[in-house]
């Protein structure tokens, strides 16, 4: 398969990321049937907000996937509570993270705690997902994160990088990884198309300190980024692509994170896969995503 092929593929079905406040539901109404949907955690709205917004997607026929962060979780009846919440829902996936901040509101102090539990309590789920930091974290250190991923891989179905808008740097990380025995499936966190000046805001917010200075020193992409109007990702996937058509690396797919602009992002999606058709033969430009696992593999 071809690069072009394989980024064909991933645009196709890609996973949408959108944030619990107010218009999320209407966002998520705009999003191809049948989407694979991510709904975050919000420290303000809490954990809560979350589980409640991603039932009402996946009252929509989308595959919906909460984000719940272990921090948040009260006591363990709490996370009962939201897990009967959402298999009445017909939920049966997640994406588990830690949850920023040094505050623990109940026993659960780091994923694989959560984890751990969601095995007894909601024996039936189909797909844990975990956050990966090709950059690292801002928080936490570089080891503490290379012992919670290994642990990780053995509960876990897949994992999802933070943004990151250095190709080169998550292939070198992927690959370390992958030389350690971590063989889960991946998806590449991408932003969807945003204004320029607020991305840029969420990346050094969010610690991007090594992504930002390649930037700086990428004058492709530092334009694309801090120039007036929107970001689309086309630079950043046109570095990707060769990644996505590597099989031993085993990068599953995209994960858009749409900080729910999804009217623009849909848009810029569908004509990027025309504009792939018109060079790739069978790369697929209906815009239409297939039915696939929340893992990305068909």
């Amino acid at each position: 398969m071809t690069a072009e092929q394989a980024l064909g593929r991933a645009l196709r079905r890609p996973r949408y990321e959108i944030i619990p406040m107010r218009g999320a539901l209407e966002a998520a109404r705009a999003l191809p049937a049948h989407a694979v949907v991510t709904v975050t955690c919000s420290p303000t709205r809490g954990i809560d907000a979350t589980v409640e917004l991603a039932a009402q997607v996946a009252a929509l026929g989308h595959v919906a996937v909460p984000h719940l962060a272990a921090r948040r979780f009260a006591s363990r009846s709490h996370l009962e509570t939201g897990m009967s919440r959402l298999t009445e829902a017909g939920v049966r996936d997640v994406f588990v993270v830690g949850g920023d901040g040094d505050h623990v509101a109940g026993p659960f102090d780091h994923g694989c705690r959560l984890i751990e539990a969601l095995a007894e309590i909601a024996p039936g789920l189909r797909s844990v997902g975990v956050p990966c930091y090709p950059e690292g974290h801002a928080l936490i250190a570089a080891e503490t994160l290379d012992e919670a991923l290994d642990a990780k891989c053995f509960l876990a179905g897949h994992m999802v990088t933070q943004l990151c808008f250095d190709a080169a740097r998550i292939r070198d990380w992927l690959q370390g990884v992958r030389g350690r025995g971590v063989d889960l499936p991946m998806h590449v966190g991408i932003p969807g198309v945003i204004e320029r000046r607020r991305l840029l805001g969420i990346a050094l917010r969010i610690g991007l300190g090594d992504s930002t200075r390649f930037l700086r020193g990428n004058k492709r992409m530092w334009g694309r980024l801090t120039g007036p109007s929107q970001f689309t990702p086309d630079a950043l996937l046109d570095d990707l692509a060769p990644l996505l058509a590597a099989p031993e690396l085993n990068v599953a797919g995209l994960h858009i994170n749409t900080f729910n602009q999804v009217g623009s992002t849909e848009a810029w999606r569908r004509k990027r896969l025309s504009a792939l058709a018109s060079t790739a033969g069978d790369v697929d430009a209906s815009g239409s995503p297939s039915s696939a696992a929340p893992d990305g593999r068909a």
